[in-house]
């Protein structure tokens, strides 16, 4: 029983690595809010998925264009070269689908005007080189961070636990 406490526990502590800091009831967007949440996911998708989708196609073509040579050793670069536009294709449109939800997301933590004035600058020269950045900062964070998050999460788990022993309020 003892060993179910602390793993369900330790569970909890798991999922708080991923939850929002603060979970709150909305109230529906207003009508203006979700066409600036809209606008302005519209053009961040235009320039970050858009991008970032471009390079997971790179990195992911090379293998699928050496599976196609093996199965088909005569096809050429023309055949080639539309399969892989087909393929980014799907691919952008399957990711549009899997984020369509986002903007009514932005206008549960941002009013209307916010979002204006983040569309504002992301329309400026510095907004626009931060959206030209952000596919290359991206993957660079996430290539940091996350290798650490595994270890991170059993570090606190174990000195949480620790904390709570320490207390009395767990054996």
């Amino acid at each position: 029983m003892r060993r179910l406490y602390i793993s369900v526990f330790a569970a909890a502590l798991t999922a708080a690595n991923f939850l929002p800091t603060a979970v709150r009831a909305q109230n529906a967007a207003s009508a203006e809010t979700m066409e600036a949440a809209q606008a302005l996911f519209t053009q961040l998708f235009a320039h970050g998925f858009v991008a970032l989708n471009a390079q997971a196609v790179e990195t992911a073509w090379p293998g699928i264009e050496n599976a196609l040579r093996a199965q088909k050793p005569s096809i050429d670069a023309a055949t080639l070269a539309e399969l892989r536009r087909e393929f980014e294709r799907i691919r952008l449109a399957r990711l549009s689908e899997i984020v369509k939800d986002v903007p009514a997301i932005y206008a549960r933590h941002l009013t209307a005007e916010d979002m204006r004035v983040l569309a504002a600058f992301y329309s400026s020269p510095t907004g626009a080189k931060m959206l030209r950045a952000m596919p290359t900062i991206l993957p660079e964070a996430f290539a940091t961070v996350l290798p650490r998050m595994q270890s991170m999460t059993a570090e606190t788990q174990e000195t949480f636990l620790k904390l709570l022993r320490e207390r009395g309020l767990l054996h």
